[in-house]
């Protein structure tokens, strides 16, 4: 029989059969949108969070893939990444990729060989080198390629560093550098899925040399391939999918104007050792609701800085006697960004005189009290773990160069901010500081209006403050959906944002002078600082430049060391304080694992494996049924309350057979290798045994029929 005769056979009996009986839905994912009262939540399977979206997205049609909706908090609920930094084991944990290998090649190539395990899309779709290909190619655009993807079959590919872009495998500090860098491109996990993506990923494919040149030419030949590709890069920020597909744990299966809602994804890996099938993400307006929401109870995980929690609210929230608060140390706190398109705090001194002004430990205590930690002086820029040691080496070699390099204590001291002011031709007319050419010195100090109540209150004291000093200064709140936008355009004087500290020195990578603050052609540059610093002999060092070929110890040392110095003395933020991570959790229905510090702590930052341990350890309290049966008499009337505690699992499946499919593509490119194999399971459903019998029941009966009509033709 033809293949077109099966099909128009097949459509013909499934045309009868749904006429006769009625039978199961099966329905791929993402054939189509599920209302949220069709799933099976309860508080035993599910974990309710928040995000802040006003106004709430309604629908799919509304929703753009391209927007992380919930920020870092929930990104690894939706993606996974090869592998992922363990903070406080300092070392590399298998994700996505289940082992990998670092070898340097004779010609001084880094090939880090990767082996995926076997994980699947939420659209069912395997997991395989052709994505960690796109991921890695359209993370090119944005300038934070690991090296060229080769890849080798479905499930094995190999990065190629190239060389002076990665340190020498001397020590283990070096080689975690460099696996944290490969693997998870700096942070970023598997997210770009080749299936959905193909149309803008074999565009890239075909400027691939432009791509790589942007991302490991000299700055010259990167600045003139940068301008060949702009057009992609745009395109990668604007353009929407078709479909939206997740590699990590969870999905988002469904929009109401309320929340969104998360799935279980059954192809994930470890799907089968996490407990909730659910995760409900309320959709809030304000900050407002959500306090609200968890003191009700309506939230059952919540983890935060202690800078977004006033001892007011901070006492609300605890009142509910299931909500436990647990304190763990935090990787960050608030700055206050100088901008560098200001001719007058592009002035060291100036900036330096801003630092003497104001009395920033005591500001930042009255405004959250307990929940942080006061400012460092002198501030450097590192994390609490790793603050002494450093300070202590490099302060030797700076002391080592004479007084005037030495670190400098920011103590409140008025004096000595007029002192400097005055130094570079500011004078003070009538409590008011007037600029070199006469005009009134004043400052604009941007925050975001969703930010919490105690940072706008802490802006505000220090508005007050300089003012107080003789400076002038206004605070202006934003629409935090407008921050790219207020960034580009730079109309700012100084701009209060969050603060994360190095997660390591062994990590240049992720020292303050990259990422948001990378030179004036950062997207995200709230500075628009030229990452130059200035030293006392007059010389001038790039510090972009002397940290991203950090390729031998006595050459990260002196990233380390300048970019501490410049953070110093040649300030472009100040830290207003060390925050500490604070964990809200609802004990009435989860056990959380709160003992281990080691998941909050990693959960902390985005690219630690601590969604995957919380996930896995949680664990679900069994639901309290409560009978009461009445007994009456004629004298008293005895109320018996029976309390039972009954054990309910309830399943609902929908049985699939796993068919797996070899497919052989060839893709037409020079870079990577053009053949890629692919492996490729397709869930088909299984028609049980008792819908079978039903069918041979009414073949049966129609063949009879047919054959009655044919007798009675005779």
């Amino acid at each position: 029989m033809r293949p077109t005769s099966l099909v128009k056979m097949s459509t013909l009996i499934a045309a009868i059969l749904a006429t006769v009986i009625v039978l199961p839905q099966f329905t791929g994912l993402h054939t189509g949108v599920l209302r949220a009262q069709q799933y099976s939540i309860t508080p035993y399977n599910t974990i309710y969070m928040f995000i802040i979206e006003s106004p709430p997205i309604t629908s799919f049609s509304a929703y753009n893939p391209n927007i992380f909706h919930g920020g870092i908090a929930t990104y690894g609920l939706y993606y996974d990444f090869l592998a992922s930094l363990n903070i406080t084991a300092n070392t590399m944990v298998p994700d996505l990729a289940d082992w990998w290998n670092m070898t340097v090649l004779p010609n001084g190539t880094l090939e880090v060989l990767v082996h995926l395990r076997h994980t699947g899309w939420s659209d069912g779709y395997p997991v395989n080198c052709s994505d960690v290909y796109a991921t890695n190619l359209l993370l090119g655009l944005v300038d934070d390629m690991a090296g060229n993807v080769t890849i080798i079959n479905a499930t094995t590919c190999a990065f190629m560093v190239p060389k002076g872009f990665y340190l020498p495998l001397t020590s283990p500090g070096n080689i975690i550098d460099d696996l944290f860098g490969t693997l998870t491109w700096g942070g970023v996990a598997v997210v770009w899925a080749y299936h959905i993506w193909e149309p803008l990923v074999e565009a890239a494919t075909a400027n691939y040399t432009y791509v790589y040149l942007y991302n490991f030419g000299p700055p010259s030949v990167a600045s003139a391939a940068e301008q060949k590709i702009s057009g992609l890069i745009n395109e990668l920020f604007t353009w929407k999918p078709p479909s939206a597909a997740s590699d990590g744990p969870f999905y988002l299966c469904d929009i109401t104007p309320e929340y969104f809602l998360l799935c279980k994804n059954p192809y994930y890996f470890a799907a089968s050792q996490i407990p909730a099938q659910y995760v409900v993400m309320w959709q809030y307006s304000s900050m407002a609701q959500v306090y609200a929401a968890l003191a009700s109870g309506k939230i059952s995980y919540w983890q935060t800085s202690g800078t977004s929690i006033s001892p007011t609210l901070l006492s609300q929230i605890v009142s509910n006697p299931y909500v436990k608060m647990y304190i763990y140390p935090g990787f960050g706190g608030d700055a206050l960004y100088f901008n560098f398109l200001n001719p007058w705090l592009r002035i060291p001194q100036v900036r330096q005189a801003i630092y003497y002004a104001v009395n920033w430990t005591e500001l930042a205590q009255a405004a959250y009290g307990p929940l942080i930690l006061p400012s460092p002086m002198p501030q450097v820029g590192l994390n609490p773990v790793y603050y002494e040691q450093w300070l202590v080496n490099t302060s030797k070699y700076w002391a080592s160069l004479g007084p005037q390099w030495a670190y400098v204590n920011y103590t409140y001291n008025p004096s000595e901010a007029a002192s400097l002011l005055e130094s570079v031709g500011f004078t003070k007319k009538n409590g008011q500081w007037y600029t070199p050419n006469g005009t009134p010195f004043t400052l604009t100090i941007y925050i975001s209006s969703s930010a919490p109540a105690p940072q706008l209150a802490l802006a505000t004291s220090i508005a007050n403050a300089l003012t107080s000093f003789g400076i002038p200064t206004t605070v202006i709140t934003y629409p935090s959906a407008e921050f790219k936008t207020i960034i580009q355009k730079g109309q700012y004087d100084l701009f209060f944002s969050y603060y994360s500290d190095s997660y390591s020195p062994y990590i240049p990578s992720f020292f303050p002078e990259s990422g948001y603050f990378s030179g004036p052609t950062a997207t995200y540059n709230i500075t628009h600082w030229d990452n130059v610093i200035t030293f006392p002999n007059g010389t001038s060092v790039s510090l972009a430049q002397v940290c991203y070929q950090a390729v031998t110890p006595p050459r990260l040392f002196q990233c380390i060391a300048d970019t501490m110095w410049g953070i110093n003395r040649d300030p472009w933020f100040i830290q207003l304080d060390w925050s500490v991570s604070v964990v809200f959790v609802n004990t009435k229905y989860i056990n959380w694992p709160v003992n281990d510090s080691s998941i909050w702590i990693n959960l902390e930052q985005h690219e630690t494996p601590g969604w995957y341990a919380l996930l896995t350890h949680m664990s679900f309290k069994t639901p309290v049924t409560t009978t009461v049966t009445p007994t009456t008499t004629t004298v008293t009337t005895t109320t018996t309350v029976v309390s039972s505690v009954t054990s309910t699992i309830t399943i609902t499946t929908t049985s699939t057979t796993p068919v797996t499919t070899t497919v052989t593509s060839t893709v037409t490119s020079t870079v990577p290798p053009t053949t890629i194999v692919s492996t490729v399971t397709v869930a088909k459903p299984v028609i049980s045994t008792a819908l079978i019998a039903g069918i041979v029941v009414i073949v049966v009966v129609v063949a009879a029929v047919a054959a009655l009509i044919a007798l009675r033709r005779r």
